[in-house]
């Protein structure tokens, strides 16, 4: 694992940036809810280290990865929240209103449940990272992603190369804190009922206002369009996340995306300004 910092501008890209607008939207509002999610997933890892004692090759492993975990998630939040900015520029006003919503949930949980069932909560989100992973870091998307503005399709491959690349950090620190199966999967399923829920909050008001200046004609064929990028999305996803209640389930062992290292490298080369210049400077502070 590495923290990368790669500078994306999103000072001209739309809020419907892609060629399907419900694909757009379908993503843009998982968006919203990264930065109060990451931010949680940051205050129980960090939380969770502290329990992590010992000067075991394996506890000091541990701690490192966690570390780096959380700086990288930093790095996600920081990036989605200039992106999320996209939506309150062209229009759509609600969106602080609900990111508020959001994270008053993730405050709800830090401050009412056990470090065990937090980890495992933080596990369970986890586990959607490799899944869309395969997806993002793959070419199943393809069909979406003509026309795309780069910037922020990049940002997303980005973002789910380091979700791959850190998969096994909660798993670990969830079996070093409790590691109980059952507690796992109704964690699991418990956050997952969660994050559809605000996504799909988001989505309905992102769509509710695009739909809101189109005709009988158009209104149906926006419906059309949403519910082929559900199917799609469930079909890029649905296989990997069955895995998941495997009582022998090990996320370092999930293969790896077929155009991860592809993506890496043009993360590097292409997008991450040089160690130095006034850009990596700017990167970084943000």
């Amino acid at each position: 694992m590495r923290v990368r910092q790669p500078k994306f501008d999103f000072s001209n890209s739309p809020a419907i940036w892609t060629a399907v607008p419900e694909f757009a939207q379908s993503q843009n509002a998982a968006s919203v809810g990264i930065p109060p999610l990451e931010r949680f997933l940051n205050r129980v890892m960090a939380k969770a280290r502290k329990e992590v004692t010992g000067d075991d090759p394996a506890s000091v492993s541990l701690r490192a990865d966690i570390t780096t975990f959380i700086r990288q998630e930093s790095c996600h939040y920081a990036v989605h929240d200039q992106m999320n900015a996209i939506l309150v520029r062209d229009g759509y006003d609600r969106i602080p209103e609900l990111e508020r919503e959001i994270e008053a949930h993730y405050n709800h949980l830090f401050e009412t449940k056990s470090l065990a069932f937090l980890v495992a909560y933080c596990e369970g989100f986890e586990t959607l990272g490799p899944a869309s992973a395969m997806a993002w870091c793959g070419d199943s998307l393809n069909d979406y992603l003509v026309g795309a503005d780069s910037n922020v399709e990049m940002m997303y491959r980005w973002h789910l190369l380091e979700e791959f690349e850190h998969r096994h950090v909660c798993f670990d620190t969830f079996k070093r804190i409790h590691g109980g199966y059952f507690m796992r999967i109704y964690a699991f399923v418990y956050q997952l009922m969660c994050f559809k829920k605000y996504s799909s909050l988001v989505k309905d008001y992102l769509l509710e206002k695009d739909r809101s200046t189109m005709t009988d004609q158009q209104l149906r064929e926006s419906k059309r369009r949403e519910k082929a990028v559900a199917r799609a999305v469930m079909k890029n996803v649905i296989w990997n996340l069955v895995k998941v209640f495997s009582p022998t389930y090990r996320p370092h062992n999930l293969p790896i995306p077929t155009r991860w290292k592809q993506i890496e490298n043009e993360i590097d080369t292409t997008w991450t300004p040089p160690a130095g210049s006034r850009k990596a400077t700017a990167a970084m502070a943000g």
